[in-house]
């Protein structure tokens, strides 16, 4: 087969044209415009084979992300398969603020709380250099991951340990950042069937409501706090308020809300006595 016919057959084979040309400059490597300056080229059998594979597996609905293995979050690129979310440009807010108190602090320590993939706390790690992260899931296979990452960034001012929440974390932070699962079970059942069927549930289910991990946490992240330190969380899309309002219960105070790009509030902020 030549890079024409190739180009043929992905034709019928992809429903979309920007998913084909994605898939093949990712498995051959190339630019797409290489594959219409070589027509005539002979195709590397056991890529087009790889192709194929890509093509089932995304006519089944799995997520680019979970197929390729990779993920782009921040400016970097990240390990991801169907045990971890799929990181989304909302964080990014999460990461952004983190960054920006961290700034303000001279060696922060901070700990990532379900952290995941790893991406949020790695990307903070990236940015403040002098900063030492934590990072922290109960999931062992997402702590196997995060490690990975952690690897694939080649960064040293940061780690990753397996615990229930607070469980096994020591010592205390100036900095909590937490994107925890938030999604109530009426709003659950009715995501998008590519979420449902290959997203890890334990990283997007929280009870009734939606709010039990952000009460949870609040509880007892006090202890773990300096004085006047920081606790970040990215939040569902009506369940600002409801944060603050647990916040407040448990002491916190400088509460304060922020939206994300599409103007919906995303991050709720708030300080140690």
């Amino acid at each position: 087969m030549v890079i024409s016919q190739l180009i043929g057959y992905c034709s019928e084979i992809f429903k979309d044209k920007k998913e084909m040309y994605f898939f093949l400059e990712e498995v051959f490597q190339k630019d797409i415009s290489y594959f219409y300056a070589h027509p005539d080229e002979i195709v590397d059998t056991e890529k087009y084979r790889l192709l194929l594979e890509y093509a089932e597996r995304r006519r089944k609905n799995q997520p680019f992300e979970y197929i390729l293995n990779k993920a782009c979050f921040y400016g970097n690129n990240f390990y991801v398969d169907s045990h971890v979310l799929i990181p989304r440009n909302d964080t990014e807010i999460l990461v952004e603020k983190a960054i920006a108190i961290g700034k303000t602090m001279e060696s922060p320590r901070i700990l990532d709380l379900a952290c995941g993939s790893g991406c949020a706390g790695i990307s903070v790690a990236k940015e403040l250099a002098q900063s030492k992260v934590i990072m922290s899931d109960i999931s062992e296979k997402c702590v196997e991951i995060a490690n990975k990452n952690i690897l694939i960034n080649k960064i040293s001012n940061c780690s990753a340990v397996q615990s229930d929440l607070f469980n096994k974390i020591e010592g205390q932070f100036d900095i909590i950042v937490s994107n925890p699962p938030y999604i109530p079970l009426h709003e659950y059942v009715a995501l998008d069937k590519q979420v449902l069927e290959y997203e890890p549930k334990l990283a997007l289910l929280a009870g009734e409501e939606g709010t039990e991990y952000y009460e949870l946490i609040s509880a007892d992240a006090m202890k773990y706090l300096k004085k006047g330190g920081y606790i970040l969380y990215e939040v569902g899309y009506n369940q600002a308020s409801r944060v603050c309002d647990i916040l407040k219960k448990y002491g916190y105070t400088d509460i304060k809300v922020h939206k994300d790009l599409h103007n919906t509030d995303r991050i709720v902020i708030a300080r140690s006595e």
